[in-house]
């Protein structure tokens, strides 16, 4: 603590700090036929839970200390906590944590950062080594290892390469699971003028699960390795009402294509996922040093199969909103 005070003391610092309530009407992304399951309590068993949604408490500390090291170029560290709190569902509490350092160039500027989430509940599903009722949560702990190449050709442009390495690792009843995936990411910025700014991006993913630990010899070991294109938008807008006001929009599309070879693997098998993501943000500057955020994210997801078209929609197939408000600080 006497360290982060000096470094704190001597060096340039900026710090943001965010609070949000969110209403999730989902927090499992679970189909509407296993919504109807639960409400109507058939095979209660697979939902060992409260509700269904739920308000989440955020909170988000980012925390930044500048230098200059090198030829009077900044060099940041940052430092990034954000807990999720769940009011009834306090099982699905997680943490996200993450460190990075930025090292700026002039007009080009390479950041390395390292994130991880020490344990998330996705869902509950059966334990493949207990009885047919006996469903567990699916946890599983993320790690992330991210670099990232920002450059400005010109003021009002900047360009993004972003490469991230991750490894999930599901508890011993779920390892089958266990992955690691590449994640490579180009994004622009645009600046139209000084009020209104595009952004355009394109994502590949490459997910596989661990063949050691995936057993051979066994046609109904799920394999749930796939490939996924993403491409994202978001128009960001400055305008001046009662008070200054930043207004977010956003479009998201996901295309999944899951790539095991056995067909004995139903849920996974020749299945293709279409994921949409709208999202709106309304940033009210009540002054110096604060915002009123409001929030909107409407999701859903399609799934399509080859061998069970019926079941795999009925099973996957999700729609979900959450709704926010909440309070930034920054210095």
């Amino acid at each position: 603590m006497n360290l982060l005070i000096l470094l704190i003391a001597v060096w340039d610092y900026s710090y943001r700090f965010t609070t949000d309530f969110v209403y999730d009407n989902n927090i499992f992304s679970y189909s509407d036929q296993y919504i109807d399951d639960f409400v109507n309590s058939v095979g209660a068993y697979r939902f060992p839970f409260e509700t269904y949604d739920d308000l989440v408490v955020g909170t988000n500390l980012q925390v930044y200390l500048r230098n200059k090291f090198f030829d009077q170029r900044t060099t940041t560290f940052d430092l990034n906590v954000k807990p999720s709190h769940y009011l009834l569902n306090n099982q699905k509490d997680y943490l996200r944590l993450s460190f990075g350092i930025r090292q700026s160039f002039g007009k080009c500027a390479l950041k390395l950062s390292f994130q991880i989430i020490p344990n998330y509940l996705i869902r509950y599903y059966k334990n493949q080594q207990g009885q047919s009722s006996d469903y567990i949560g699916c946890e599983v702990k993320y790690h992330s290892l991210t670099g990232k190449l920002s450059v400005k050709p010109k003021p009002c442009i900047r360009l993004e390469l972003r490469y991230k390495h991750g490894w999930d690792d599901y508890i011993y009843e779920f390892d089958l699971y266990d992955a690691s995936h590449h994640n490579i990411n180009l994004g622009s910025e645009i600046g139209i003028n000084e009020k209104l700014a595009l952004w355009f991006g394109y994502g590949y993913k490459s997910l596989k699960n661990d063949s050691a630990s995936i057993p051979t010899g066994l046609e109904s070991t799920p394999d749930g390795s796939y490939h996924q294109h993403i491409l994202s938008s978001e128009i960001t807008l400055e305008i001046k009402t009662l008070m200054p006001t930043r207004i977010k929009l956003g479009y998201t599309y996901g295309f999944k294509n899951f790539g095991t070879e056995l067909s004995a693997d139903s849920m996974h098998f020749g299945r293709q996922d279409h994921t949409h993501k709208l999202s709106t943000r309304v940033d009210l500057k009540m002054f110096t040093g604060m915002y009123l955020r409001m929030s909107f994210l409407q999701q859903w997801r399609n799934a399509t199969s080859e061998i069970s078209p019926g079941d795999i929609d009925r099973i996957k197939d999700y729609d979900k909103y959450k709704l926010g408000a909440g309070l930034s600080f920054y210095h």
